[in-house]
This record gives C-alpha cells, sequence and structure tokens, in this order.
C-alpha cells in the first residue's frame, strides 16, 4: 500500500484536521512521474486555493528567467532597475540575489505597511498597499545588516514589483505566459488588482489510465499525462472553484488582494493539479519545461546558507534542507488569514508533494503547534506527508 495513502487514511491527527468544520484539504504527492491525489470532503481537486507565500518561489524563477534571458543579473543592485531610485543608499547598494534570498536586512513587513495596515481593513492588510507607498519606504530605508537571513515578505514584494518596472511587462501577464501556459496551469492566476491576465492556452492532459483509491473523498492515482495546447478564452479556460478560506476558530475570512507592490509575496492563487505540475517542473520531469530547466536549477541551487550546522540554505525562495541520506529537500509554505499551503521536493528522489488548506493558522496557534497543542496545521500536516513519502 502506498505509504503516503496509508498515512493520510489511519493518522488520527490528521483525521481530526481534516474534519474541522467547513475544511477542504488537498493533498497530492508525484513518485517518479506518478501523481496522486487525497481530497477527502471533495469531490474533486479542482478547486483554487491562495498558496500565499509559495508564490514566492515563482516571482524567484521570473529573476532567473529574465537572468537568463539577458534583461537583468541578480547581482545589480535595486537602483539600476528603478532609476528613480537613484538617490536611495540603499537601492543602490541592495542586489536583486539579496531581496531574493532574504539576506538583504529588510524586515517582515515596511514600517508604513505596519501603520497602513492598522489603519485600514485589518482582515486584508496587502489590499491599499500602492507603487507609492512602496517607493516612500524604500526611500526611507537605511542600510542594515547585510548577509543575515531575516525572512520579508516587504523584500520579496520590492523584488517583483521592480522586475515588472524593468520588463515592462505587469507580473500577472509575466506569469500567465511564461509559467502557466508553458506548463499547462489553466486553472492558476496571479491575482493583482487592476491587472488583467492575458489570454490564456489551455493544456489536455491526456492520461493512459485512471484508478480509484479506496480510502474517500477524490483520492485517485493518475499515471503520466501528455500535455497538448490549445488556445480559448479567459472565460472558458478554468472550471476551478476559488474556495472560501477559514481562521482556525472557524470564522470565514475575505480573500486577500494584492495591489502590484506587493503581489510577488503573495498574490497567486492556484489548484492542486496545477501545483503537482508545478512540482513536476521542478523535478526534471515536465515535457514543456526544458527552456525554464536553466532558471529552474538556479533557484534552487544554493545562494546563502541560513543554518549551516543544520545543513540548511536557500536558494531563489525555496528553503533547501540537506537531509541524512545526503539528499535534499527544496521547500517553501505559505498562509494567509484563510488558507495556508506548503510544496517540497527532493529531485534525488524524483518525488514531491503539496499540501493545500482552506484554513488560515493565526500567530497563537502557530506558537501553540511549535509546543504541541492546539489543532494540527498545514505545516504539521505536510511534516507527515514528507516522512512517508520520503522515507517510502
Amino acid at each position: 500500500m502506498d505509504a503516503v495513502k496509508h498515512m493520510l487514511e489511519n493518522n488520527k491527527k490528521i483525521i481530526r484536521w481534516a474534519s474541522l468544520p467547513e475544511h477542504a484539504p488537498a493533498i497530492g504527492w508525484i513518485v517518479r512521474g506518478e501523481k496522486f491525489y487525497w481530497t477527502p470532503n471533495r469531490k474533486t481537486a479542482q478547486d483554487q486555493y491562495e498558496i500565499g507565500s509559495v508564490t514566492k518561489t515563482m516571482t524567484a524563477l521570473r529573476l532567473a528567467k529574465g537572468e537568463q534571458d539577458g534583461l537583468w543579473q541578480a547581482s545589480d543592485p535595486l537602483a539600476k532597475l528603478v532609476p528613480e531610485l537613484a538617490d536611495s543608499e540603499f537601492a543602490r547598494t541592495v542586489t536583486l540575489r539579496q531581496l531574493a534570498t532574504h539576506t538583504s536586512g529588510l524586515t517582515r513587513l515596511a514600517k508604513n505597511h505596519v501603520t497602513l495596515s492598522m489603519k485600514q481593513d485589518k482582515s486584508n492588510p496587502y489590499a491599499a498597499y500602492s507603487e507609492e507607498h512602496l517607493l516612500e519606504a524604500v526611500r526611507a530605508e537605511k542600510l542594515r545588516t547585510q548577509g543575515k537571513h531575516e525572512y520579508s515578505n516587504y523584500g520579496y514584494g520590492l523584488l517583483g514589483w521592480a522586475l515588472s518596472r524593468a520588463s515592462g511587462v505587469p507580473a500577472s501577464q509575466a506569469f500567465q505566459q511564461d509559467f502557466f501556459d508553458v506548463l499547462g496551469m489553466n486553472d492558476s492566476v496571479m491575482a493583482i488588482l487592476g491587472e488583467e491576465a492575458s489570454e490564456r492556452k489551455e493544456a489536455e492532459p491526456v492520461a493512459e489510465s485512471v484508478e480509484a483509491v479506496a480510502g474517500g473523498g477524490a483520492a485517485v492515482r493518475s499515471s503520466k499525462t501528455r500535455h497538448t495546447h490549445k488556445k480559448t478564452s479567459p472565460a472558458s479556460s478554468s472550471d476551478a472553484t476559488m474556495l472560501a478560506g477559514y481562521a482556525p476558530g472557524g470564522r470565514q475570512m475575505p480573500h486577500w488582494d494584492f495591489t502590484s507592490a506587493m503581489a510577488g509575496a503573495g498574490a497567486v492563487r492556484s489548484t492542486l493539479p496545477d501545483m503537482l505540475t508545478y512540482l513536476e517542473a521542478q523535478l526534471g520531469q515536465h515535457p514543456n519545461a526544458a527552456e525554464l530547466e536553466p532558471a529552474l536549477l538556479d533557484c534552487q541551487h544554493e545562494q546563502a546558507s541560513v543554518a549551516l550546522s543544520k545543513g540548511v540554505g536557500i536558494g531563489y525562495a525555496w528553503m533547501r534542507s540537506m537531509r541524512q541520506d545526503g539528499t535534499v529537500t527544496h521547500w517553501h509554505n505559505g498562509g494567509t488569514y484563510g488558507f495556508s499551503s506548503y510544496a517540497a521536493f527532493n529531485r534525488d528522489l524524483q518525488s514531491g508533494f503539496v499540501v493545500l488548506s482552506n484554513r488560515g493558522v493565526s500567530f497563537a496557534g502557530q506558537l501553540k503547534q511549535m509546543f504541541g497543542f492546539g489543532e494540527l496545521g498545514t505545516d504539521q500536516a505536510a511534516k507527515l506527508v514528507g516522512e512517508a513519502l520520503f522515507k517510502a
């Protein structure tokens, strides 16, 4: 029996987590080209989730691809891409690579963002943060200690915005044309206020066989697929349903809105099949990802150390953890107030998995989980999936 499937069906913590009110978790894994889905409370895997900070890995991919295309270099200072910031010592000094590896010295959020969020709708914290706010924040920045890893949503919003400013292509359009269309991620979108996605291309996976897996829900095992493309209109390109999101206590939360200023940090919405397709490309298994391969590998390559003694580093966005067997697992998690996500893959083992949940995690809830209290969260569910998959 598949180790992951067996764990999901028999682990009491997972069962309680999946049974939370209004919860619609979706877990998928890929093993040497075979994809598996577990959606215990839905009849379909075609539901759309906010993936939060997993978006950062896609912003990083845009950085790497742009470098391959000669648009910029990771060693370029921010001011080279945004000339109106040439009067800022910070912008003249901090590089794109430092923004991509969280080593720029920037805090998690800009000071004016924290202030604005307190005045605006706290449940939708990025909706009112504009490009003007971002420029104001950068101009006020002083150089801090660089080289030390400090996770920054601010930094990734700034990176994504700068790439769009330098290329002249909005992030939503770039993601659509360069990644989603190429890989056949037909139900994925970078949702940015005021931007419209470009015309999509629909990929039709042709399965050689599809076998139902016992154990409830829409769990299925799918064989390798062949990808073909045909043009379609945006209105008809997706049958995905955007799920409602819920706070840990069960209160429904609004979907998050992003302006172009911070979209690079967390604006993508996607589905379980699309995210497994994304991991398929990360693993070098996707038939249409050959041109993206150099950029994908740049993102996976260690760019900075995070905890040298523990074998933890960072590529462009992707965290890297050295396992006892000598292989490397790449991972990133994400969360909004109503959703949480986790994606991981091990290229050496040719395996990976995705956990999506329409249930967010509060700060208090995260602290409880660190000490083994409270309800299971997506990160803890992902740990159990990873243990079953990578040790199988």
